[in-house]
């Protein structure tokens, strides 16, 4: 029940931010948009922590946790920390042309292939392809993922990078997901070349929703000899960006030897958030707001988690002020 909870309110939070979408021609590609809405609003953390020699810190109970919001600490409501919870998994796969180029497309199916191997019973997978303006559902989620891997076979390569795009339509996509515990796996190789959505609008929407992107940046083995201007051309800032902002991680992998261990990290990691969740005040204008998680408990920790919110006002503890936060712990 505790499971199903959470995954509602969860959901809840994700309608609220879902792209509009047209009802007169639901066959065709729209443009993401987003909604300001207070009314439903829920705001959930997956949180990692690692100590000093990057291993995780498990074992965390809901009094290590500070949770602030514009310097005031807010009461954490909803706290989890099963290791072995389900897992809702999207996965988000440039099929522009040049991925092509030195079987990146191939290498970034094996690496799906991977994670889906790892599965655990309650896991459920969606699948998602973008190319020029388009950012197709191939396969909804579901748990068993025989279709999947059958359609994930047949993707070619064509066309240019819609990569913002795709990314802000995704996450409407994830309230099918019935899992608390979620992430959107992204594979591309570039430049975004054909989205209508810019990177600031992109933002705008990532900002409502609460699921890490684990953005892998495919190269190819030229990699390593181009200058910094040109691997600034990759978007690699971009997908930084995205990454952290999200609470996720931007990885960078060329062939299989790269990708499988890659695959086993995001798995893992996945698998071991802190999910901590509290409810704003419904009151206050509509804005980014800067989120710090800090561990409390004596010691070095690095935190890994989304940085901010778009909604209301922070509803702070009985009796607690705005206070500058504190540096805990690191960010990631």
């Amino acid at each position: 029940m505790r499971g199903s909870w959470l995954a509602f309110r969860l959901a809840a939070g994700l309608l609220a931010a879902a792209p509009a979408r047209s009802q007169q021609k639901p066959e065709q590609s729209q443009v993401p948009t987003y909604t300001e809405t207070t009314g439903s609003e829920y705001v959930l953390l997956p949180v990692q922590v690692f100590d000093k020699k990057g291993q995780f810190v498990e074992g965390l109970e809901k009094k290590d946790f500070r949770v602030r919001v514009e310097g005031i600490t807010v009461d954490v409501d909803t706290f989890e920390r099963d290791n072995n919870a389900p897992v809702s998994f999207a996965f988000l796969v440039d099929t522009s042309g040049s991925m092509r180029l030195a079987d990146k497309l191939e290498h970034a199916k094996s690496a799906v292939r991977q994670i889906v191997s790892q599965r655990r019973r309650g896991d459920d997978f969606a699948l998602l392809a973008f190319a020029e303006d388009e950012v197709r559902i191939v396969d909804d989620f579901s748990s068993d993922p025989t279709r999947l891997l059958r359609d994930l076979d047949r993707l070619e390569a064509s066309g240019g990078t819609a990569l913002f795009d795709a990314v802000a339509a995704t996450p409407s996509r994830m309230v099918a997901g019935r899992n608390g515990k979620r992430a959107i796996v992204l594979f591309t190789d570039g430049v975004d070349n054909s989205s209508r959505m810019t990177s600031v609008e992109m933002a705008e929407i990532l900002q409502q929703v609460s699921i890490p992107v684990y953005a892998v940046g495919m190269k190819n083995a030229a990699f390593d000899r181009l200058t910094e201007e040109e691997r600034r051309e990759l978007a690699l800032d971009n997908l930084k960006i995205l990454a952290s902002s999200s609470g996720g991680l931007m990885l960078l992998a060329g062939g299989d030897e790269d990708l499988r261990p890659m695959a086993a990290k995001i798995n893992s990691e996945v698998r071991k958030q802190y999910l901590l969740g509290f409810a704003p005040s419904g009151r206050g204008d509509p804005k980014y707001r800067i989120i710090m998680v800090s561990v409390v408990r004596p010691g070095t920790w690095v935190v890994r988690a989304r940085r901010g919110y778009r909604g209301s006002a922070p509803l702070p503890l009985s009796g607690q002020l705005a206070q500058p936060p504190a540096a805990v712990a690191a960010s990631r």
